[in-house]
């Protein structure tokens, strides 16, 4: 179980830190490189300037949350859908109450998805619409949550072109966190973005019940086994006293053995333990059986009764305990093996009192360890139960902490990328030190847009090589190189992998010469990843000069490494990997009236 345990912890960790930076991805697409890009080509959506200023301050406003420079590492609730930087929004709809006991029942992959659904329809309704505010509503039922997002701006025509705009912004990211996204607008008259997100459709009894029932299934198996190693202990103890000389009138010790190992046989058949009445019907049949071959070995307590294994019974009628379900067999069980006890004292008390007396302890001491064991059994259910509800709450607790520090984790790598040029660029022309109609400031969004749309090309599903990658870019472009990275499906094994890596790349880096150009490719092959570096004056790290292959083409050098990876992963990503050159990026600020 804990195996298991840490095994889904890690999946789950992964899981949400791949889709939280897909959503970075996403945002960061939304927001800077689509104004860069409109700023930079001149289009429409840059000629009115106040409006490019107020679109440049809410950007600013969403870099530095990416970056974490406004938000701690605390988990995104559905109430956050109500806090949108750079904009009024009108709250409507569900209390708090309401919304948080819907977001307890979604993942919190989907509630990120909703979230940024949300955080673009607004973006875009400030920014394409002309509103002043934004209405925010949520309802939810007891199978739906609805979030509708509404404006009464300019509208637009809804055959907007497929990959593009809302439907790459809105329509594909609900797709891909699972829940329905409707965009419905009219020109002069607003824009209307409904999510559906389905909820589950059990009542919070139903749900209780369903926990119960696991909760059951776990203690039933610690039920079972602890029930066969009794009645495999009972039949040692019994082979035991049989071979060291036991009394055995009439040889009755030997089918009273078999039938204790029979017993045990059909407790571990799975078709018997599947049905509901055979397999018990058989166990009161071997008790009852067990009991009385125990007593005539012992001629019914006449000859040799200290040797009378009156525990022997208690094997069969234990595994009864052990796997049935519910008090009908358990009393069926006991009844008869009572109704044999007192028939066979019946028949012994006109030969000898004594023996009907010691048949009646014999039938008791049996009985009562069996009333012992089900008090036992509820022991070991009530501590199961205990001791599932602690697991349970602990992984939760560890999970919260281990998305939290993903979340720090995904602040850190943007922060490694370098996106401090961006928010430079963004505040200059929100604080009017740049224009944006200027040539200087249209290269610096140009060039700014090229290398963030490198960043946001590294697949979110390379956790650990996106984690190295990225500060990699960043340095590139600081030295001047002109860097070309092309990346596969495939994850590095593990940070250690990722880190030997990105040395690699880094040491060639910085070899290199102002203006040389260093490509870089990272694909899998059959024994795992393949880096392949091509530039001039290539080195090779000394740790891993027996892994390398350096090969002189002219005035290139191309060299080659192995490395370990990790599966490819099943979910498929919207993000891919592609090429692109990293420019250096040089403007001055100019200011203008």
């Amino acid at each position: 179980m804990e195996i298991a345990d840490e095994a889904s912890l890690r999946d789950e960790t992964l899981s949400y830190q791949s889709a939280r930076l897909a959503e970075d991805s996403r945002v960061l697409h939304d927001t800077a490189i689509n104004t860069f890009a409109a700023i930079a080509s001149a289009g429409a959506g840059a000629r009115d300037v106040s409006r490019v200023i107020t679109q440049c301050a809410r950007d600013l406003e969403l870099l530095e949350e990416l970056r974490g420079a406004r938000r701690t590492t605390a988990i995104a609730t559905l109430l956050d859908v109500f806090e949108q930087p750079g904009v009024t929004t009108i709250r409507l709809g569900a209390g708090d109450e309401a919304i948080q006991l819907a977001g307890a029942a979604l993942p919190q992959r989907t509630i990120d998805g909703i979230i940024g659904c949300v955080r673009e329809a607004v973006t875009n309704a400030t920014k394409h619409s002309g509103a002043d505010h934004v209405d925010v509503e949520v309802f939810t039922s007891t199978t739906e949550l609805v979030v509708r997002v509404c404006d009464d701006g300019i509208g637009f025509h809804e055959d907007t072109p497929a990959g593009r705009g809302v439907d790459a912004s809105i329509r594909r990211r609900a797709t891909d966190h699972n829940f329905a996204a409707d965009v419905c607008s009219t020109l002069d008259m607003g824009t209307v973005v409904t999510l559906s997100i389905a909820l589950s459709p059990l009542s919070s009894d139903q749900t209780e019940n369903s926990n119960d029932a696991g909760l059951e299934a776990s203690a039933s198996t610690v039920n079972r086994r602890s029930g066969n190693y009794w009645g495999l202990g009972v039949t040692i103890v019994s082979i035991v006293l049989t071979v060291a000389g036991g009394t055995d009138d009439g040889g009755a010790l030997f089918p009273m053995i078999t039938i204790m190992l029979v017993s045990l046989f059909l407790a571990r058949t799975p078709v018997l333990r599947r049905g509901r009445a055979l397999l018990p019907f058989l166990l009161v049949l071997g008790t009852v059986s067990v009991f009385y071959l125990s007593a005539r070995a012992t001629s019914f307590g006449l000859v040799g009764p200290a040797h009378w294994q009156a525990l022997a019974a208690t094997g069969p009628f234990v595994l009864l305990l052990s796997i049935t379900r519910g008090k009908a067999w358990p009393i069926a069980g006991a009844f008869a093996w009572g109704a044999v006890v007192v028939l066979m004292a019946v028949f012994a008390l006109p030969t000898s009192a004594t023996a009907a007396e010691i048949i009646i302890v014999a039938g008791l001491v049996g009985l009562g360890f069996s009333g012992v064991w089900t008090m036992f059994q509820r022991l070991v259910t009530r501590l199961s139960n205990l001791e599932a509800v602690s697991r349970a709450e602990t992984f939760q607790a560890s999970l919260h902490t281990e998305l939290a520090t993903v979340s720090q984790a995904s602040y850190q790598r943007w922060m490694d990328a370098g996106l401090d040029a961006s928010a430079t660029l963004l505040r200059g022309i929100r604080d009017g030190r740049l224009n944006p109609h200027s040539e200087s400031t249209r290269a610096a969004c140009d060039e700014e847009e090229r290398y963030l749309r490198q960043l946001v090309q590294i697949n979110p599903d390379l956790v650990h090589i996106g984690k190295v990658f990225m500060p990699t870019l960043r340095r590139a472009r600081e030295l001047g190189i002109e860097f070309r990275l092309r990346l596969g499906d495939v994850d590095a094994a593990n940070e250690h992998v990722a880190r030997d890596i990105s040395n690699v790349v880094s040491e060639n880096l910085m070899s290199a010469e102002h203006g040389e150009a260093l490509a870089v490719s990272l694909f899998p092959v059959a024994e795992g990843l393949q880096l392949t570096l091509t530039g001039s004056a290539l080195q090779t790290p000394e740790h891993l000069a027996n892994k390398a292959r350096l090969v002189s083409l002219g005035q290139l050098e191309l060299l080659e490494i192995s490395f370990q990876s990790m599966q490819p992963v099943h979910r498929k990503s919207k993000h891919f990997a592609g090429t692109a050159r990293v420019p250096v990026l040089n403007f001055q600020e100019e200011p203008y009236d």
